[in-house]
């Protein structure tokens, strides 16, 4: 069976697409938000709810793709953020943000969905609380 070679690009295409990780994605919609990710979820001892949490990382100086990260909630008592979850979710949250959002998304998680978390992109949300 002989296949042309654009089937074979376009497969080949196809299967680097598929296996592109969620930190890639991300990487491809908004480098800031990988960054600002990064910044954010490199506390060890992250809880939520705390200051930390909720003042949360910001990449930017003023422009779309300025991002802020962080995550608000309710839990009693505080719940413990574990660094390799804090970075799957934030960087699951991005990858699976609508087309052209530039990873702007929100998503609930902990026990009972206690934890809110957020990535703000353009100067949306609360900018002046960013700086």
């Amino acid at each position: 069976m002989k296949l042309s070679i654009t089937a074979l690009l376009l497969t080949a295409l196809a299967a680097t697409e598929v296996s592109a990780t969620h930190q890639e994605k991300c990487q491809k919609k908004n480098g800031h938000v990988v960054q600002a990710i990064q910044q954010f979820c490199g506390k060890t001892n992250l809880v939520v709810p705390s200051n930390y949490a909720v003042l949360g990382a910001h990449v930017g100086t003023g422009g779309p793709q300025d991002t802020r990260v962080y995550i608000t909630g309710t839990c009693s008592p505080a719940q413990w953020v574990p660094q390799k979850y804090c970075l799957s979710q934030f960087y699951a949250l991005c990858a699976g943000s609508p087309h052209g959002s530039k990873g702007d998304s929100q998503g609930s998680y902990g026990r009972h969905g206690c934890q809110n978390w957020n990535i703000d992109v353009g100067g949306g949300r609360n900018v002046q609380d960013w700086k």
